[in-house]
């Protein structure tokens, strides 16, 4: 009943309301910015549907086979020159100025021009792999972070870790999947970092927001004399966290929902789904995406959803935290947002020769910067394999402490 009453004092927030209305018209808005690529990405569809997404020589046979009638009917099509041409590319560059092709001939050619795309990019995966060197990497990346001393062997040790993760990505042919090409769609850093990073900032907005205001709401509006000079009164620090956390819940459910729902019947991903987000069309850099453990694009989504889930308990347990003590909703919010600051900022300045570079980035707020790089050992200061669980252990004791500390002192704080 206490919990319940709570949740209505949360309801009755129109800024609650407005920000979430906002923020799923915003998300909705960053889902549609690759639509141009829409009839583009189609093709891919048709090409897993017909010869499945794992890159084999059987696979590569049929579809070879396939593509050289394309090309024979390209060369058709443009017998009016007198020459031979062994792309579509070919052709479409010739004339793409001049266009003397008829709408369903173009439209034709465009889609033959796409999976031309595949079909060479897919010969050309096993060279770019054993070509591959992850000393290079770890050596560009001391050079661009100036590192030195015990960090630069770090950097070192852990690239060669992942070495040896490549040898067995390689090995179980985790590379070799046909998914979006994203170094022409971007279609990962649109769906983890644009949307991922959105999602992220925008429930810790709401979290705080709501921890916040229904924890300071009696002494905000004068109430708190009345409501907790009883010694039951001072429980309700318990009902208020309960309360947050399923209001908290609740705005996760509909800020996600919304936001994927619409991805994903905007982009279709039939086929897809158990593709290893470590395949080489997933790329978007030089440095390929290496993840520690064999996942799949759905599994990978799952964790996403997860550790975004989780974080955000973690910002609720460090406002509840500052509520506590501050006993202004501003003032918390303005609180918080230094503190995230400082957690981002100050593996910055930290000396560029220690490993104490790498230590201060097992915070949230580290974490959150980068979420297309989860599970991965793409980030130079993130590296590490059990960097997200580490993060997530340490900090989920630090905020339960936090939280637990806050509720003993205010059964006994002054209430003025």
């Amino acid at each position: 009943m206490i919990i319940k009453h709570e949740l209505w004092k949360i309801a009755k927030m129109p800024i609650i309301w407005f920000l979430l209305l906002f923020f799923i018209g915003l998300n909705v808005l960053i889902s549609l910015t690759n639509t141009d690529f829409k009839e583009d990405m189609a093709v891919l569809k048709d090409l897993v549907r017909n010869y499945g997404h794992d890159i084999n020589v059987e696979m590569m046979t049929d579809l070879g086979d396939d593509y050289e009638e394309k090309v024979a009917w390209v060369n058709h099509i443009a017998k009016h020159d007198g020459k031979t041409y062994e792309h579509p590319s070919e052709l479409l560059d010739t004339y793409i100025s001049e266009k003397p092709f008829n709408e369903d001939e173009m439209q034709k050619l465009w889609q033959y021009r796409s999976i031309e795309t595949y079909y060479r990019v897919s010969q050309d995966i096993d060279e770019f792999y054993q070509k591959l060197d992850l000393k290079d990497s770890a050596s560009a990346i001391i050079g661009m972070y100036g590192m030195k001393d015990a960090a630069a062997d770090t950097v070192r040790d852990q690239f060669q870790k992942l070495d040896r993760r490549l040898e067995e990505l390689i090995e179980n042919g985790e590379h070799k999947h046909l998914f979006f090409h994203n170094k022409v769609y971007e279609m990962h850093e649109l769906l983890f970092e644009k949307i991922g990073r959105a999602l992220i900032f925008e429930l810790m907005l709401l979290f705080v927001l709501i921890t916040a205001a229904v924890t300071n709401y009696e002494f905000e509006n004068k109430t708190a004399a009345v409501s907790y000079t009883a010694k039951r009164g001072r429980k309700l620090a318990l009902a208020k966290l309960a309360a947050a956390s399923i209001a908290g819940f609740f705005v996760i459910l509909v800020l996600i929902g919304v936001t994927f729902t619409t991805y994903f019947l905007t982009y279709d991903y039939s086929g897809l789904w158990n593709v290893p987000i470590s395949t080489y069309f997933n790329a978007e850099m030089p440095l390929p995406y290496i993840t520690w453990w064999n996942l799949s694009f759905l599994e990978y989504l799952g964790f996403f959803v997860l550790f975004v889930i989780i974080i955000q308990y973690l910002f609720m347990g460090i406002t509840f935290f500052l509520s506590i003590f501050m006993k202004n909703t501003y003032l918390v919010f303005f609180c918080f947002l230094i503190i995230a600051g400082a957690g981002v900022l100050l593996p910055e300045i930290a000396p560029h020769g220690s490993n104490f570079i790498f230590y201060l980035q097992y915070t949230p707020y580290v974490m959150v910067m980068n979420p297309h790089e989860w599970l991965m050992g793409n980030g130079p200061f993130t590296i590490y394999k059990t960097y997200e669980a580490v993060t997530i252990v340490v900090w989920t004791l630090v905020t339960g402490s936090l939280c637990a500390l806050s509720i003993r002192r205010f059964k006994r704080m002054q209430l003025h």
